[in-house]
């Protein structure tokens, strides 16, 4: 058993892979909230008798509470700590999903889905924190084994909910089932932390002890050019993931498909967050073709919006497949976040900017979706608004894997003479 004196927390083989079936629960748990809905969004707007608005605003909430947690999560973890945090953003979730499940008004329902969209977004922006710094010796398996996790917490949710709702106990059970993947979380984080081998962080979560040197001083990070395109690109493959979770069984509701084919189909591009969460990793971190690879993802999008507008009920695993390739994005987009910075506190500040400034961007999709379906009454407007998304997830995916890191061009000076000479 041995104390690392850089990283501050005990390490050995089986602590080692505590930490990674931490990491995996904790992961899997950050999209359960959002992607159980989906599929039994018609029975939840039917239960609590919603109107159109209503309904579009609980698709809508995973990207405006992202968007707006996403900012206080670095002060969090300035504050109480990495082990803290990260226990509070399972402890939210844990409640949110609980009770949401029981409650009979829709205000609360909304209330209590927002309590663990809240917690998911502490644990979005905090847990590539976690990654950088439980891992440091071993980027790619921290970078995938949480990206393919999180492929996991949107797949099963997506796949299995109907199916409990219908089976066993209507859509409350169907929700409220996921409750035990942040419970487990929670419990195994807290059997880590009391083993004391959860990284301890300071400052600007720098290492702790003191013994690393002080960072010299650095720029806004939205100052980067390459951290705006990240969060463009985060936003707009956001976009996209959050329409599909929101709204994509409806589309396919609508065109003809039942309710379990339609889940079936959503599954199908949630199953895209496995592949994707294995290659994705790769494609960023061993620098595989990373621009070429980013634009086919936007091009698999493009090409799975199309069929739905031309032909939806005759191949709809074939655009539900593309649509999953093109939610390739998302790992990418995580992994782009720590292999494009060095230093833990770069990470912590690059993972909060680009994911709270996407997903405004995100949040601003469902809400345009519904209101284009209610002023069209179709869904040939909302899916070619979703074409152009996925063009400009292109262009930006294109722009923002190019080489370099966040941390050079927030070390750069911006003095008196404007030279923009690194430091």
């Amino acid at each position: 058993m041995t104390t690392s004196p850089v990283q501050g927390f005990r390490r050995n083989r089986g602590l080692d892979v505590l930490a990674l079936a931490c990491l995996v629960l904790i992961a899997a748990s950050l999209r359960p909230a959002a992607s159980s809905l989906g599929p039994v969004l018609s029975e939840v707007s039917d239960g609590f008798s919603l109107a159109e608005w209503q309904t579009g605003l609980l698709t809508a909430l995973p990207g405006l509470v992202f968007a707006v947690c996403g900012i206080i999560a670095v002060p969090l973890l300035k504050r109480l700590g990495l082990f803290s945090a990260l226990a509070l953003s399972a402890a939210l979730i844990v409640a949110g999903i609980g009770l949401r499940a029981i409650v009979t008004e829709w205000v609360a329902f909304a209330l209590l889905t927002v309590l663990a969209l809240a917690g998911m977004s502490i644990g979005n922006v905090i847990l590539p924190v976690y990654v950088k710094s439980r891992f440091p010796h071993r980027p790619t398996l921290g970078a995938t084994t949480f990206t393919v996790s999180l492929g996991l917490g949107s797949m099963l949710p997506s796949l299995l909910t109907a199916p409990l709702a219908e089976q066993v106990g209507g859509w409350r059970f169907g929700l409220g089932f996921w409750l035990v993947l942040p419970l487990s979380a929670l419990i195994t984080w807290a059997v880590l932390g009391s083993l004391k081998s959860v990284p301890v962080l300071s400052g600007q979560a720098a290492e702790p002890g003191g013994q690393q040197e002080e960072a010299p001083p650095r720029r806004a990070v939205f100052t980067s050019p390459k951290a705006r395109y990240m969060a463009m690109f985060f936003g707009l493959q956001s976009a996209n993931a959050y329409l599909q979770f929101g709204w994509l069984p409806q589309i396919y509701r609508d065109a003809g498909l039942d309710p379990f084919l339609a889940g079936i189909m959503l599954t199908i591009v949630t199953f895209g967050g496995l592949p994707g969460g294995f290659l994705a990793p790769q494609i960023i971190v061993r620098g595989i073709a990373p621009r070429a690879f980013l634009v086919s993802f936007g091009a698999g999008a493009v090409a799975g919006y199309t069929g739905l507008l031309l032909s939806p009920v005759s191949l709809p695993w074939l655009w539900a497949a593309l649509l999953g390739y093109g939610g390739f994005a998302f790992p990418a987009a995580l992994a782009l976040i720590t292999s494009r910075t060095r230093e833990v506190s770069v990470t912590a500040s690059t993972s909060a900017f680009v994911q709270s400034s996407g997903y405004v961007l995100a949040a601003l999709c469902p809400l345009a979706v519904g209101g284009l379906f209610g002023v069209s009454g179709g869904w040939q407007v909302p899916l070619w608004f979703m074409v152009i998304i996925s063009v400009l997830m292109a262009i930006t995916g294109w722009l923002s894997a190019g080489p370099g890191a966040v941390d050079d061009e927030l070390a750069q000076t911006s003095g008196p003479t404007g030279t923009g000479e690194a430091k």
